[in-house]
């Protein structure tokens, strides 16, 4: 078992090794037009597969790791946004957002006699359907010429609120066998606003302290202080039964608001981000343990995941569209914020693994959630330029 050897420090290898693995398959899925992170899972499969002929675990050292490369891209994408964007933008695109999550959540309702799911699970594969991720929709518009258009604007904004419920959702689910729909709704609001609580003080403590320390001899000061805030947050955010990434965005988000500081902050933390994300993302691939899967009959899996991605589209095309009518967009306009909607990628990775490791899910629904950000990577951008033609 390659886990650690005589010396202890065979981690350095095993790192290097997955990190090869990961970027030379980055190469190859780029190419093709795959988002970076389905090359990454890709390489977790293949690890997978590794072990039922090795016997090799990762080493906690990996797992460290890999849980501080999904904090730091969380706290990144973080000083990308704007908070006074997101409160200004609300109003308009939270509706929008809430929508899909509610289809998401009752998608999760619609699998449990289908898939002959727990109501608990029912609500853990609700949760990790209501995260998305629409860099794919963003470059479809900007190809299209459409960028600045209401629906799309609305797709980006709404994203950004889907976002923030997702991960305050993830709370939910080490509890979710003790929750109903009104507590779903409570605890999920309290998480929001601790987020934006966390993210409003932020923006307005943290100004002076970046500004004095600009001015300290300490090397990286900058730098090294929105690390140890961000490890901290992470830190507790896992005490009080939140997701580790949850405060990191809030913090990432609060920051932003200094532009300086925030691009600063961006360009020297892009290493460590992409050191270190990609080894969560294969460490996520290789959750799916093929053993198990081998002693599930074909048509079985095959059933489940083909329900699990119909849900995965229809959760978001008819909650989102739903609710943009409700918000005054027209028929057109509104299918294009649906289709938008539907592409899962990061953070519905984030959830899905946490589901795993709770027992919420078995490997057959884990293995169709994977499933789920290649297909609507590909999918996706042709809808839409079908719905602009």
């Amino acid at each position: 078992m390659f886990i650690m050897g005589e010396t202890g420090f065979e981690w350095l290898i095993e790192i290097a090794l997955l990190l090869v693995l990961a970027k030379s398959l980055e190469l190859l899925m780029v190419r093709l037009g795959f988002l970076r992170v389905v090359a990454w899972l890709l390489a977790g499969l293949l690890v997978s597969i590794v072990r039922i002929y090795i016997g090799y675990e990762p080493s906690i050292v990996v797992k460290a790791f890999a849980y501080l490369g999904i904090i730091l891209l969380l706290f990144e994408a973080g000083l990308e946004g704007s908070l006074r964007m997101f409160i200004r933008g609300f109003r308009r695109v939270g509706l929008i957002a809430i929508g899909g999550v509610i289809g998401a959540i009752a998608s999760g309702f619609i699998a449990i006699p289908i898939l002959h799911l727990s109501i608990y699970s029912g609500i853990a594969l609700g949760i990790i359907l209501s995260a998305t991720s629409v860099s794919v929709t963003v470059k479809a518009f900007e190809e299209l010429g459409v960028l600045s258009s209401l629906e799309a604007q609305a797709v980006i904004g709404a994203a950004v609120v889907d976002d923030v419920i997702g991960l305050a959702l993830i709370g939910l689910l080490p509890t979710s066998k003790g929750v109903n729909i009104l507590s779903i709704a409570i605890l999920a609001s309290l998480a929001f606003m601790l987020w934006f609580a966390t993210a409003i003080v932020a923006e307005k403590a943290l100004r002076g302290l970046f500004k004095k320390i600009l001015t300290t001899p300490i090397e990286a000061g900058t730098e090294v202080t929105a690390l140890i805030l961000t490890l901290l947050l992470a830190y507790i955010a896992t005490r009080i039964g939140l997701s580790t990434i949850l405060l990191a965005y809030a913090l990432g988000i609060g920051i932003a608001s200094f532009r300086y500081i925030a691009r600063r902050l961006g360009d020297r933390l892009r290493t460590l981000v992409v050191l270190f994300a990609p080894l969560f993302f294969v460490y996520a691939g290789y959750q799916l343990d093929i053993r198990e899967l081998l002693a599930v009959e074909l048509h079985k899996i095959a059933f489940a995941v083909a329900i699990v991605i119909l849900l995965a589209f229809t959760s978001k095309i008819l909650g989102c569209y739903i609710f943009a009518r409700l918000s005054g967009f027209s028929h057109r306009q509104s299918l294009i914020v649906g289709v938008g909607m539907v592409p899962r990628a990061e953070v519905m990775t984030v959830i899905a693994t946490s589901a795993l490791d709770y027992g919420l899910i078995d490997q057959s629904i884990y293995l169709a959630i994977l499933f789920i950000i290649p297909i609507t990577t590909m999918v996706t951008p042709i809808l839409i330029k079908k719905l602009y033609s």
